[in-house]
């Protein structure tokens, strides 16, 4: 069973409802893809939203979101997420 927090499930927009499936990083841009349950794919570049997540950085395997509260979530291929205080 996930460790899902309250209402993030109900949310179509939130990041529990994603999979991180590409990820391209350049010198100018970088952009990131998700794909959620119903095989739609959403692209995003740094500086994005998703919903009220904003996307900020990518490292290697995982991309970084900055929500409304300061805190970040760590999303990686193995669609494991993470909730922090920094990055």
């Amino acid at each position: 069973m996930t460790n899902i927090p309250e209402g993030e499930a109900e949310d179509e927009m939130s990041l529990y409802n994603f999979k991180l499936v590409g990820l391209i990083s350049g010198k100018d841009h970088s952009y990131i893809s998700l794909v959620n349950s119903g095989g739609e794919v959403i692209t995003l570049g740094l500086g994005q939203h998703l919903g009220k997540i904003k996307l900020i950085d990518l490292r290697l395997t995982e991309a970084i979101f900055k929500k409304e509260d300061e805190t970040y979530i760590i999303l990686d291929f193995n669609n494991q997420i993470r909730e922090t205080n920094e990055y």
